[in-house]
């Protein structure tokens, strides 16, 4: 989500985002079957076969491919579900049962804040991958390592269906809201050409900023674009995604700095990419084609 996040300049401004209501968050787990083949990403319920032996993935727990991530992550991790034990579906949650069943591994999933996440504050004895909708920055190069990518993003404005955003002078007049510890929010704050002639309301997550935007408390939400197409799929027409911006982001999978174990994993993606299965579950999960919305220029700086 999210997505399109941006990692602090440093280990102590990470630290400041991290405060902001996740310290006492508790971690929820759940165990996803992974007997299906990999391109099959389906876990059958009730279904105990145990995964096949696979690639060496050296795991840091025997048997488990220990993933993390930051929920909701609607479209890739259910819809806007909170707790990993009732997702069974998304694009990154089809990928983790793809790289757990290519290891021969059950998967494991636990949710932990997103500022943890890109600010490298999640132990690397705990995980071995995180996939949460993260763009890849060389300010979060500083505290972790990222895969291939695997998932191109510029940043989408859903609105309420109806309104119309033709420029960016338009979006500027509006009230703007984004998700805290975000690209979105980063680009609004610091980036001259984005500057909004009122600051953005930041919200800790995207439940909450899609609730101000449906009640009205701001005017259009601002994080990537095809997290956006996905909400306005679900709102049965009354969100639509009018225009985006271009900034060439891409996600990539989280590993703890300095791990080892990422040109494994490296291997498995860029497979799941080649072989048409990420492609296939992007098609599958979104509402629509990210390129068939408008870009709107910033102003010249």
């Amino acid at each position: 989500m999210k997505i399109r996040r941006y990692a602090v300049l440093t280990i102590a401004g990470a630290l400041l985002f991290g405060a902001c209501g996740s310290d006492e968050k508790k971690a929820e787990t759940t165990t996803a079957d992974t007997a299906a083949p990999v391109g099959d990403t389906t876990a059958p319920a009730g279904d105990t076969t145990a995964p096949a032996a696979g690639i060496d993935c050296k795991p840091v727990k025997a048997g488990v491919l220990s993933v993390v991530t930051s929920l909701p992550g609607p479209n890739f991790w259910g819809t806007d579900e909170a707790d990993p034990s009732e997702i069974k579906s998304g694009i990154e949650y089809d990928m983790a049962v793809a790289i757990a069943t290519a290891c021969g591994l059950e998967m494991q999933v636990r949710n932990e804040p997103f500022e943890a996440l890109t600010a490298g504050q999640i132990a690397a004895d705990s995980y071995d991958l995180s996939l949460s909708q993260v763009t890849i920055t060389d300010a979060r190069k500083e505290v972790i390592d990222f895969s291939v990518p695997y998932f191109k993003s510029d940043q989408g404005l859903l609105v309420k269906a109806g309104t119309a955003i033709a420029d960016f002078a338009a979006l500027a007049d509006l009230k703007v809201g984004v998700q805290v510890a975000t690209t979105a929010e980063y680009y609004f704050l610091e980036e001259p050409s984005w500057k909004l002639n009122s600051d953005p309301q930041s919200f800790p997550d995207l439940i909450a900023a899609y609730a101000a935007l449906n009640a009205g408390q701001v005017d259009v939400v601002v994080i990537d674009t095809p997290i956006n197409l996905g909400q306005a799929a679900a709102s049965d027409g009354a969100l639509e995604v009018v225009g985006q911006i271009s900034t060439g982001e891409e996600y990539g999978a989280i590993y703890p700095k300095g791990s080892e174990k990422g040109p494994i994993f490296d291997g498995i993606i860029q497979g799941l990419i080649d072989d048409g299965t990420v492609p296939a579950l992007i098609a599958k999960y979104l509402g629509g084609d990210p390129g068939s919305v408008p870009f709107i220029a910033l102003p010249a700086s």
